[in-house]
């Protein structure tokens, strides 16, 4: 097991998102809204993981996540190479974030 699928180990996907923030300097306070809104996104869906499922969302599949998520706003669908959990919070956030739900995805 990596580091960061450790479950004593759930704030690396805190750090890995803050991280994004540095690596980008100064953004709008529009985007800062949006980055704030998918943070707690994340955090729930990652606890609601492991509540529910006994599941650990990791830093990996998070960072997988951002990918979807970009591929889904510009194609409308989520990629097919993606697991449940990943496709999970990529639908949570274009719901909640950007208002959209897919009809192509099966709920998870």
């Amino acid at each position: 097991m990596q580091k960061d699928e450790c479950p004593d180990n759930q704030d690396n996907i805190r750090h890995f998102l803050a991280d994004i923030l540095k690596q980008h300097g100064e953004i709008s306070s529009e985007a800062m809204r949006v980055f704030g809104k998918l943070v707690r996104l994340t955090l729930s869906y990652r606890d609601r993981l492991n509540a529910e499922r006994n599941e650990t969302l990791t830093v990996d599949e998070t960072r997988r996540g951002l990918d979807a998520y970009m591929a889904a706003l510009s194609a409308g669908k989520i990629p097919d190479e993606y697991n449940d959990k990943i496709k999970g919070l990529v639908i949570l956030w274009l719901k909640e974030i950007n208002g959209i739900t897919l009809l192509n995805v099966d709920r998870l």
